[in-house]
């Protein structure tokens, strides 16, 4: 199993997105926050399952919400860099 490491600005991006989802209809950033766990897991147990999308960066998007888990695998370790809302300029994506 791998070990997830999640950067501050993936943490920031996420609590974002909950609370924005939860102005829109209590209960729905809690949808969102359940999904992003069970996409956490998916990454503990098969990182390399997931595509490629710039350098070594892969991504795995979210089936119900429109948004990305920018990750690299480094050894044993699962680096997230960002939950990034798949609309976006993904220029943006570490700024």
């Amino acid at each position: 199993m791998y070990r997830l490491i999640i950067k501050p600005g993936a943490y920031q991006m996420l609590d974002e997105a909950y609370w924005w989802y939860e102005l829109q209809l209590q209960g729905l950033g809690e949808r969102l926050l359940d999904e992003v766990e069970l996409c956490f897991e998916k990454l503990k147990h098969t990182p390399f399952y997931y595509s490629f999308l710039d350098g070594n960066c892969r991504q795995l998007i979210l089936r119900h919400f429109p948004y990305k888990i920018i990750f690299e695998i480094i050894a044993n370790d699962v680096i997230i860099y960002a939950i990034f809302q798949s609309s976006r300029d993904p220029d943006k994506i570490f700024e």
